[in-house]
């Protein structure tokens, strides 16, 4: 059959309907829909379509994406005092993903199913509708289980065609990850029996990124284009690190080697990697201060042999599917330098030092690269920051294809050997939730098959460590978690379920030190991840290890390894955090301080009444001590609770009171 060829000049539509109207006519009634994950959703487009499907039973809507994102919805009560002007400030100009709130809210109609690989973490644990429409894919695969779904219409927001740089040109700015192999896929697949339509809606907030990120304005069948219906950007405000974040960041930052490879994941676990990579560079004197008070070289040499204690000469490279906010801040301070070239012969003979960049006169040196992404998310600052850029720093930015970034295999945008001579002494850092003693991780789901989010990109990076002869793959996890009053360990000796298999351990790191298990026998492995459990778990994890006969029966706790404990790590990081070293919220956060203060102590009415026995406690201590003092008056004018009518505001205050009292005196 002839393919069908989108037109030269695509029309283009102010109004989401015409738009639906559009891919109707050129698809019919049946629609797979492809979304990108997280930012680079066409929210107008989507919800419109959406609507269409809510209102006309004959169309059939299966929508294939992931990573929906929904600001968040609070319960009632204090919580709802506190987040609705929060939710407001940050989400409030932009229109909700309709389907998205509804898969949430178990209100789907019949003819629409949504089909995600890689949840919002926790939003779906209870949804058992959207437990069974999971996809379990790794990322460099999701294209072609998106294509197995019969994907028949892609909507991709993107940044318009205003760039001279790029005449004609659309930029996938935040999401070329899947869409630049998948359009090309779909239109190499297209017939005129089974016609596909591509998607453009226009955002100009959308920071114009070029290089491998831009695609021919012709490439798409529809462009929804109009200024008056753009929206801000989603963004994930920042979380604040604690003490035990900044320390399992700081254990990784010492295995990063200058002239190395950085790639890491979202969160706070990876903005305390950044923070500390940027103090070793900015202000090695007291990032050497705590190395040295940790006795790093004598009790996990492995940082000496792969990793570094000198600020960096060379700096690193950026090789990352997402290009997270830390980034930017590694590049404002200097770190991330290390330019990487497209062409494999020229990249090897810079990195055997037969070639000096900085004096060779090579053609092949004009186009330079510090970071390959392949989607971005974060807060609103780094969106700023991105498109504040210079023209220089924006060149030095490559937002391309997973399928490039994430594996070894030959691609279009480079082939192995390109990709080995770029990515030296590789260090791949990305969380974890469990680990257990054979050196299994759990990242993404429990051991009763419910799936938390997914496992993304995180067994690429691993693989790929291991292919790569000066690689390390890094897995960060705390070693406890609370909930309510009830403290578990997250080193387990068996769990049933992994994302990334015991035959691919490598180093794990927790805030009490580093497992070094690449190639040990089982016996070390064991011991090594004991030895950075917390200390309230290490005799029974022993006992268990010694009674399946992976650890010697006489083998005795040493006395170093038995101050692993939270109070340990508060008297560590004290001085240094005196002199406002390791604060919770090193870049930024969206939180007033008054608002941090009201959060702190929601945060402890919530762990004190986590049990019946906690809310009777509470409720009491709330009654007595309850009453409010002048200091507290601004911080219940932002809780609306200066003055109360009704018994259960009352009551709410009070509550509020003794949260702040016990976390403020």
């Amino acid at each position: 059959m002839r393919m069908t060829m989108p037109q030269e000049q695509p029309p283009r539509v102010s109004e989401p309907d015409l738009c639906v109207d559009q891919v109707i006519q050129r698809v019919g009634n049946t629609i797979v829909l492809g979304l990108p994950l997280g930012l680079g959703k066409p929210i107008h487009f989507a919800n419109a379509l959406y609507r269409r499907a809510q209102s006309d039973p004959s169309i059939e809507l299966h929508i294939v994406t992931a990573l929906s994102l929904l600001a968040p919805k609070p319960s009632a009560g204090l919580e709802k005092r506190f987040m609705d002007p929060f939710i407001e400030r940050l989400y409030g100009e932009i229109p909700e993903l309709e389907y998205a709130r509804d898969v949430l809210e178990n209100k789907l109609p019949a003819n629409v199913k949504v089909s995600e690989f890689f949840f919002q973490a926790g939003n779906f644990l209870h949804n058992s509708e959207q437990q069974r429409h999971y996809i379990c894919t790794n990322y460099t695969h999701a294209m072609r289980d998106l294509i197995a779904q019969g994907v028949n219409v892609v909507g991709q927001l993107v940044s318009p065609d205003t760039n001279p740089d790029y005449p004609g040109q659309f930029s996938l700015s935040c999401n070329p990850d899947l869409s630049l192999d998948l359009f090309q896929h779909l239109r190499a697949m297209e017939t005129n029996d089974k016609p596909i339509a591509l998607v453009a809606e226009c955002n100009h907030r959308l920071p114009f990124l070029g290089r491998d990120a831009v695609v021919a304005k012709s490439m798409f069948d529809v462009i929804l284009q109009n200024n008056e219906i753009e929206y801000p950007l989603f963004s994930v405000p920042q979380s604040s690190i604690s003490g035990p974040d900044h320390l399992i960041g700081f254990y990784a930052s010492t295995l990063l080697k200058d002239g190395g490879t950085l790639q890491v994941g979202i969160g706070s676990l990876g903005s305390a990697l950044i923070y500390s990579t940027v103090l070793r560079h900015e202000n090695n004197t007291e990032w050497q201060q705590l190395y040295n008070q940790l006795n790093i070289a004598e009790y996990f040499p492995v940082a000496t042999q792969v990793g570094g204690t000198a600020p960096f000469k060379e700096g690193l490279y950026g090789c990352s599917e997402m290009m997270v906010d830390g980034f930017i801040y590694l590049l404002e301070a200097g770190v991330l330098k290390r330019k990487v070239y497209a062409d494999a012969e020229l990249q090897e003979q810079i990195n055997q030092g037969q070639l000096d960049p900085a004096i060779s006169q090579d053609p092949r040196l004009q186009e330079a690269t510090v970071i390959h992404g392949g989607f971005y998310l974060g807060p609103q600052q780094f969106y700023q920051k991105l498109e504040q850029l210079s023209h220089q720093q924006r060149q030095l930015i490559c937002m391309s294809s997973v399928n490039f970034i994430n594996d070894l295999n030959d691609h279009r945008f480079g082939n192995q050997r390109l990709k080995v001579a770029q990515r030296v002494s590789a260090r791949f850092i990305n969380s974890a939730m469990i680990c257990t003693l054979d050196g299994a991780v759990v990242s993404d789901g429990l051991e009763d098959g419910r799936v938390l989010s997914g496992v993304g990109g995180q067994y690429n990076f691993v693989a790929m460590a291991h292919e790569l002869a000066d690689g390390r793959s890094i897995l960060t996890l705390r070693s406890t978690r609370t909930s309510g009053n009830k403290t578990t360990s997250n080193i387990l000796f068996s769990y049933g379920h992994c994302t990334i298999p015991r035959h691919l351990r490598d180093i794990v790191i927790t805030e009490y030190g580093i497992a070094d298990i690449k190639g040990k026998a089982d016996e070390d492995v064991y011991l090594a991840l004991i030895r950075i459990a917390d200390s309230r778990f290490q005799p029974d994890l022993l006992k268990q290890a010694q009674q399946a006969g992976k650890v010697d029966s006489g083998f005795v706790l040493p006395q170093t390894w038995k101050n692993n404990t939270p109070q340990a790590l508060q008297n560590i990081l004290k001085d240094f955090q005196q002199e406002s070293l390791f604060p919770a919220f090193p870049f930024g956060c969206d939180f007033s301080e008054d608002e941090l203060k009201i959060g702190k102590a929601l945060k402890q009415l919530k762990a004190d009444t986590s049990t019946p026995l906690g809310k009777i406690k509470t409720l009491f201590l709330a009654l007595l001590l309850g009453s409010a003092q002048k200091t507290h008056n601004a911080l219940l004018q932002r809780m609306n609770l200066e003055r109360v009518e009704r018994l259960s505001d009352w009551l709410d205050r009070r509550l509020l009171i003794l949260g702040l009292k016990k976390t403020t005196s």
